[in-house]
């Protein structure tokens, strides 16, 4: 009975038994270079959306924004302050926005002068060919410059005023959702800036 039953099940058990601890070392080593790599990943996309600053912040999630009084949706995760020697010179909001293929995560770079410095789609399940091209600068830069006074809103023609947003033609559900999130980005740093 030895021979057949406990002797492979304690052979079994000492196998997973190193296996596990060989896993666990492993992830024990690589833990903190990918939290670094993630952190360096980060820090270039927060870079492309607000190439004036110098660093960032670590970020204020949307719960501590909340209870800090600002105007967050529930489309806001999180913001860092972008600072330029020391001072602050503007905001980068993470905001999740839904498409056509589900969620969209993008970056919207606003300076304190109330200019949209540039907005980064981060990660998105659009359908490739149509919903894919707002991650393209020919849709992204049409929000860049001077936040105008009206909010921003999708159109499907030629846009004829600074707030109208030229849909991407066939991706409709995708441009209102970046619109979306962009909308309410403006919308916090309105609210923690006083109105700008």
């Amino acid at each position: 009975m030895f021979k057949e039953i406990i002797k492979p099940a304690l052979i079994l058990f000492i196998i997973c038994a190193v296996v596990t601890g060989a896993l666990a070392y492993v992830n024990g080593v690589t833990e903190p270079i990918i939290a670094e790599n993630n952190r360096l990943a980060e820090q270039e996309s927060l870079k492309e959306v607000f190439p004036g600053a110098d660093g960032f912040l670590d970020a204020k999630s949307a719960e501590e924004l909340t209870a800090q009084g600002f105007a967050v949706t529930e489309r806001i995760s999180k913001v860092y302050e972008a600072q330029k020697n020391g001072e602050t010179i503007g905001y980068v909001v993470s905001a999740i926005s839904s498409g056509y293929g589900g969620s969209i995560h993008l970056f919207v770079g606003i300076s304190k002068e109330a200019s949209i410095t540039g907005v980064s789609l981060v990660s998105h399940n659009e359908t490739p060919g149509l919903g894919s091209k707002g991650a393209e600068p020919a849709f992204k830069d049409q929000y860049l410059g001077k936040i105008p006074e009206k909010e921003f809103t999708v159109v499907k023609t030629a846009a004829k005023a600074d707030y109208e947003i030229q849909a991407i033609s066939g991706a409709t559900t995708t441009s209102k959702g970046v619109t979306n999130g962009v909308k309410d980005a403006v919308a916090l740093v309105r609210s923690m800036a006083g109105g700008i």
